[in-house]
């Protein structure tokens, strides 16, 4: 059976009835201290949630809003039990809606008090394993919000080192210049470009979307990164022009490999090329970027062909390097699959159809594509939006 715990206060309000309960309990062999007041009642209950407390409804009358907002606040602290005065019953519904545990008769004294008692303890129990419920999700909430700030401290760090990763934008070399712009939807982005100018003469660059949102997709943009840099940086310190001269030949299957050994279960969409600089001749390859590149002459956009499966998913899998000369004035656009997300349309193809009608007979700048395409005013975005821009004799 259930029991509470500690000596019954009852709230002595100087009249007969008070005393009688005292009596009454005291007959029934339990504990009972007597409190002149609410002050009283806070330094005698030392256990809310178990010891009783009773009250007369002529101490706390439920008619008076004020007085029923007094009881409800009271009742949130203490088991409280209302001896009901003659005078108030047919109340008895209204002091329980205020949160009471349970109504005495006054009159005659607790005629009922055992089963009453007995209640109470079911009651306190419950009450028990609430608060313990209570304490037990206020600390898990807690220890929610620190992992919470923690992960946010985490991902600011990794967000500066995505920034600091970026290349220098714009970048020029002669009449060529690029540039680029990463709008991520959440604090780490899973998009990611790299751009370099090498031996004064090529111009090397990769733009990619790795699948997923949030760190493990930031970790592949750092490890693609650092491979790409260090393959780099190789050509250029070993002067190594025939190299450079065929990239971006086996970047995309070195990059499958390491993507496959990782571990990371990613995969990646990407768009890889080399521009020699003196010959205006391009090379790129494609690796199932979707929207494809965007060449645009004279006014007029077009979509360059070129197509690959994604990177991290088929072990052997190749991609086809293809070749362009490019004009002496061109713009040459890369957008990640975001950019659908913004477009009118139901199918992919209405939406593609629609962004070459808007990237023709427009001036080609990044901070005119963001404009024109809303990336700098939606402040939730569903998936990370970037742009890159190649362009020459503009």
């Amino acid at each position: 059976m259930s029991e509470i715990k500690g000596p019954i206060i009852v709230l002595d309000d100087n009249t007969e009835a008070s005393k009688n309960l005292m009596v009454a309990f005291q007959s029934l062999g339990w504990d009972s201290l007597c409190a002149q007041n609410i002050q009283s009642v806070k330094q005698l209950c030392s256990d809310p949630l178990n010891q009783p407390v009773i009250v007369s409804s002529q101490q706390f009358p439920c008619t008076d809003p004020q007085d029923a907002d007094f009881l409800n606040q009271f009742c949130s602290r203490y088991l409280t039990v209302i001896a009901i005065a003659a005078q108030h019953k047919g109340q008895e519904a209204n002091y329980f809606r205020l949160g009471v545990a349970d109504i005495l008769e006054s009159d005659p004294v607790c005629r009922d008090s055992t089963k009453m008692l007995d209640r109470l303890g079911k009651l306190a129990d419950t009450r028990r394993r609430q608060q313990q419920y209570s304490d037990q999700l206020e600390e898990a909430n807690e220890q929610l919000q620190q992992s919470i700030q923690l992960l946010e401290q985490d991902q600011k760090a990794g967000l500066e080192i995505q920034k600091n990763l970026m290349p220098e934008s714009p970048l020029s070399c002669g009449d060529f210049e690029i540039s680029h712009s990463i709008a991520p939807s959440l604090y780490l982005s899973g998009d990611c470009v790299g751009y370099h100018f090498a031996l004064d003469r090529y111009l090397l660059f990769y733009f990619v979307d790795v699948s997923g949102h949030g760190a493990s997709s930031a970790f592949v943009t750092v490890l693609l990164n650092f491979l790409a840099g260090r393959i780099i940086r190789r050509h250029i310190r070993e002067k190594d022009y025939r190299a450079l001269a065929q990239a971006p030949e086996g970047l995309v299957e070195s990059v499958n490999q390491q993507l496959l050994n990782s571990g990371l279960d990613k995969h990646l969409t990407i768009v890889a090329g080399s521009l020699d600089t003196e010959t205006r001749q391009l090379r790129y390859v494609v690796g199932a970027q979707q929207p494809s590149p965007v060449l645009i002459v004279d006014g007029a956009a077009r979509y360059l062909p070129g197509k690959g499966k994604p990177v991290g998913i088929f072990k052997d899998a190749k991609w086809a390097v293809e070749e362009i000369r490019l004009p002496e004035k061109f713009a040459l656009v890369l957008l990640s699959d975001g950019v659908f997300e913004l477009l009118p349309g139901e199918q992919i193809v209405d939406k593609e159809a629609r962004l070459l009608r808007y990237l023709s007979n427009r001036s080609v700048s990044i901070k005119s594509l963001k404009k024109g395409l809303f990336i700098g005013d939606i402040k939730d975005l569903q998936d990370d939006i970037s742009v890159l821009l190649l362009t020459g004799g503009c």
